[in-house]
């Protein structure tokens, strides 16, 4: 509800609604203005906020009323996230409806069998593997982490002097990738467990605290053999 209202609010304002308007196709300045009823000026303040967040680009140009030439502006692909999405609430439902028709076991392998598919998706960068280091590895995964939307950070084990001493590190991060089902779903920690043991190829154990403002937190094996990986 409230990531809706946020959305509310954003469109009704002057910057959502120069979103919205360009979401048609590139406009200039002065086609904006007029659509918006403001001068000139006041919409190149908005746009210069927007292009600065990265979600307006200027791109090409079009021949205006006088015809001058005026540059057009476009969104960018980061924009895309500005708009609704029901992406959240159906994954919700749809793991409310697996848990009702799948045995625990059964969900379980599977969380981590989708966990293993997300890992392919980086496995094209991964290290040489026969010149990769465990440590190594594992930052590499801290990397892939990060990429999703984690602010995930590696640090020694409590009983470990120095990162490069441990014979176990935590993969610990502020930020959970699925923090908006994470506290409904824990399960859900399974998902990144098997992608950090896919690209790490290491045993990796989830530690994570599942709460309204879930914390990511894996406990890593460097000195074990890993499973055999996919």
């Amino acid at each position: 509800m409230a990531t809706g209202q946020a959305h509310w609010r954003f469109f009704k304002s002057t910057r959502g609604r120069i979103v919205a308007l360009l979401l048609r196709g590139g406009a200039t300045v002065e086609e904006l203005a007029q659509q918006l009823g403001l001068t000139d000026n006041a919409v190149r303040a908005h746009l210069v906020a927007l292009e600065r967040d990265g979600f307006v680009v200027q791109q090409g140009q079009r021949r205006g009323a006088q015809g001058k030439p005026a540059y057009l502006y476009e969104l960018t692909p980061a924009a895309d996230g500005l708009f609704p999405r029901a992406y959240q609430p159906t994954l919700g439902a749809l793991l409310e409806l697996l848990a009702e028709r799948l045995p625990a076991a059964e969900l379980e392998q599977l969380l981590r069998d989708l966990g293993k598919r997300l890992a392919q998706r980086w496995r094209v960068r991964e290290p040489e593997e026969e010149e990769a280091e465990p440590l190594e590895r594992v930052r590499w995964a801290v990397a892939v982490l990060n990429e999703v939307g984690a602010l995930a950070e590696l640090e020694a084990a409590a009983d470990a002097q120095s990162e490069l001493l441990a014979s176990r590190v935590l993969v610990r991060s502020a930020s959970c990738p699925l923090a908006a089902l994470v506290p409904a779903n824990p399960s859900l920690c399974l998902i990144i467990e098997a992608l950090l043991t896919e690209l790490t190829a290491l045993p990796v154990r989830t530690c994570c605290q599942c709460t309204e403002r879930p914390q990511c937190c894996f406990k890593i094996d460097l000195r074990a053999e890993g499973p055999t990986r996919n």
